[in-house]
Order: C-alpha cells, then structure tokens, then sequence
C-alpha cells in the first residue's frame, strides 16, 4: 500500500471510526465520497480501464461477503459500504485481509461482551456504561458495538503485516 492510499484511507478511517462510535452510524456521504476518490485515484494511477477494474474488483471483494452479513443482521449497512469503498481504493487482497482480521477482532470483542453477562462479573460490569444500546448484562438482549470497533486495530496490524 503506496503512502497516498495509506494516507486517504486512514483519514477515512479515523472519521468513520469517530462517527460509529459516536452514533453507530456511518453517514452515506462520507462512503460516497471515500468510495467516488478511491475511483478517481485508481483511474489516475493505472488508466480509465483498469483503474475502473480494479476498483471494481476491489469493491465487490469488499461488499459482497460484508452484504450477506448483514442480510443476517450481524452488521449494518454503512459497515458494508464501507468496506466496499475501502475496496477501490486498496483492491481485493488487502480488502479481503482486512475483513478477515476485523471478523476476528469483533468475534474477540462479542467474547468480552459474553463475559459480562457471567453471574460472578455481572454486578461490576453493571457499573461500566454502555453507549451502544443494550448493556450487555441485559440477559435475553443481544448486545450491540460498532463494528469500527474491530477494523481500526485490524488496520493496524494490516499496515504491520506490511
């Protein structure tokens, strides 16, 4: 990943990171536009045609496996759009590393959240506040976080991997 993607695509990281955490919503506007450069760059850097390829590729890499997750409600749509921006402008390999480790991350998240609703953990996790919904102590209620939550620390070891 050349510096110029590594810059735009942590720039839009960060704010859609700040704007889930904040509303566990990320806005169509910003994925627009992230997803409208990330084309515009690849066509600039490799030509109208394969730019639009590989963006293209990159794109469905992104949002086709994301999309089925989110048909089983397991992540909302401004997660998926995301990715599918973040696709264009990164390609397939890394977009497909990158949702593999945020699976992983959040699967690593859900099992700390679990922890909470044991009985010897419940009354101190009751005293930690919850901002995305449901406290996760709620028994019977699925507990919600945003999905940002996990791609930020698995963009980093993305970039670490190198």
């Amino acid at each position: 990943m050349n510096i110029s993607v590594l810059v735009a695509v942590s720039v839009f990281l960060a704010i859609a990171c700040w704007t889930d955490l904040r509303t566990m919503h990320i806005s169509n506007k910003l994925v627009l536009l992230f997803a409208c450069s990330g084309l515009l760059y690849q066509m600039l850097s490799y030509g109208a045609l394969h730019g639009i390829e590989f963006a293209l590729m990159g794109a469905l890499a992104g949002f086709v496996p994301l999309y089925l997750l989110f048909l089983l409600r397991g992540l909302g749509g401004g997660d998926v759009k995301w990715f599918g921006a973040f696709g264009m402008w990164t390609g397939v390999l890394p977009t497909l590393q990158l949702m593999i480790y945020s699976l992983l991350c959040a699967g690593g998240i859900a099992l700390f959240v679990l922890f909470f609703r044991l009985p010897w953990l419940r009354e101190l996790a009751m005293r930690v506040k919850w901002p995305w919904g449901s406290h996760p102590t709620t028994s019977g209620r699925a507990a919600h976080f945003p999905f940002m939550l996990a791609v930020a620390p698995s963009f980093m070891i993305l970039i670490a991997k190198g």
